[in-house]
């Protein structure tokens, strides 16, 4: 993204103080600039697991003929959650991550995507809506909750078409920012490195301003007009990305965050801090294996629970544990049987975790068939009203009916932005 681009989103967020609790764990400057004020609400992060993760490797355990690595009486629990007791490449283990987060998690098992199409399983993941035309539940939250905002929503990836309800913003490079909030340095991280003279650079302001009034004064359409006042006061302000960096980690912190989910998690917070964001997707890849599925799918679980992992201890050490709401997600599952290249093709039954900002944890929702690989991993009936499974029901757990019960939860289903993407189906309680 460009420094004109940028600033074309309108813009900039005016961060006073937004009382002292605010302040102190937000971090927002004190100051009387005009535009929209901070967004203080919940930040929700999306977290893709491109190319079809296998739930039975992790969160939904079965074991034997369905995952050679473990036997089904080697399942682990921690409190109601049973999980894979699997090491991934690299040393990485599923006790660590169900261990540590296991009290905080929501797993929704025996998802039905009723499709095994990457397109079609990755917008019904993230809007509900399996056909073409509806946006993430991301967009849909920041264009209600955090309008006017220029960063509401960022993205690194996965299902990104907002359907023109919020501007989507890529600023997940750390380089990037500091090079566009920097633009008269030829090395943005030397404040001695110039292009021009303070006093060059105050004459280039000042005729861009004047450019900008003089153009103004010449417009007579309302909505050229409000664009323009929007960059004056974006100009007359300050650079707004010169104040996100200032929540950015420093490279002693990142030096050792070589994890692609982390080091978006870790953008994703400071502009959560700086009091422009609302909703963000986190992304990862590696998940389409029909080929070595036990190795090739455990080294993305691995890069993609660890990554989670960071990103939740950045959000403890930020203390801010009740801002935050995770959903790690996949466009599907993998099948209960290995192909003839040791491989896993795709299947249409899968998993989603949640936790955070007022979930409730320790619970599981949904359920699969045990059994070998030729009953194992089939979607259980399940009671809309007692959330009990019930093979003598005929409903599924499917991302409709939970993205209904987010959009309840983020407090956005009766904003003008859901209701023009509705949501019409059976109705779960998943969260109250």
């Amino acid at each position: 993204m460009d420094r004109r681009r940028f600033m074309s989103l309108g813009i900039l967020a005016g961060l006073s103080a937004g009382g002292a609790l605010a302040a102190r764990r937000l971090g927002f400057a004190q100051q009387s600039d005009m535009g929209p004020q901070p967004y203080t609400g919940k930040l929700f992060l999306f977290v893709n697991a491109g190319g079809g993760w296998d739930p039975t490797m992790f969160c939904d355990p079965k074991g034997g003929s369905v995952n050679r690595q473990y036997m089904p009486g080697q399942i682990a629990s921690v409190g109601n959650i049973r999980y894979a007791p699997i090491t991934y490449p690299g040393g990485y283990t599923n006790q660590q991550f169900f261990q540590k987060f296991g009290p905080r998690l929501l797993v929704l098992n025996g998802v039905d995507m009723q499709t095994n199409n990457h397109d079609g399983g990755n917008r019904y993941t993230w809007s509900g809506h399996l056909e073409d035309g509806y946006p993430p539940v991301g967009a849909l939250i920041a264009a209600t909750v955090a309008p006017k905002q220029p960063l509401a929503f960022l993205s690194n990836g996965g299902y990104e078409n907002t359907q023109g309800v919020v501007p989507l913003t890529r600023v997940n490079d750390l380089g990037t920012i500091a090079r566009i909030a920097f633009p008269n340095r030829p090395d943005p991280n030397n404040m001695m490195s110039r292009y021009h003279s303070d006093a060059t650079q105050a004459r280039i302001a000042r005729a861009q301003q004047e450019r900008l009034r003089t153009a103004q004064g010449q417009q007579s359409l309302f909505h050229l007009d409000r664009t323009m006042r929007q960059l004056a006061s974006t100009r007359d302000g300050g650079n707004l990305l010169e104040r996100l960096l200032q929540f950015l980690p420093n490279n002693d912190t990142l030096r050792n965050v070589n994890n692609p989910i982390a080091r978006q998690g870790y953008v994703a917070l400071a502009a959560y801090q700086a009091g422009l964001t609302a909703a963000v997707n986190l992304d990862t890849g590696g998940f389409d294996t029909h080929n070595d599925h036990d190795n090739s799918q455990g080294n993305a679980l691995a890069r993609l629970l660890q990554g989670v992992e960071q990103v939740m201890d950045r959000v403890d050490e930020l203390m801010l544990r009740d801002k935050v709401v995770v959903m790690i997600g996949s466009d599907f599952g993998r099948p209960p049987f290995y192909n003839m290249q040791n491989g896993k093709d795709h299947w249409s039954i899968t998993s989603i975790m949640m936790m955070g900002a007022g979930i409730r944890g320790d619970r599981v929702v949904g359920a699969t068939t045990d059994g070998d690989a030729a009953t194992a991993f089939r979607a259980r009936g399940l009671d809309f009203d007692t959330l009990s499974v019930s093979d003598a029901s005929s409903k599924k757990l499917n991302p409709k009916a939970i993205h209904a019960a987010i959009r309840r939860f983020a407090g956005i289903h009766d904003g003008s932005a859901a209701r023009q993407f509705p949501l019409y189906g059976d109705s779960i309680s998943l969260f109250e």
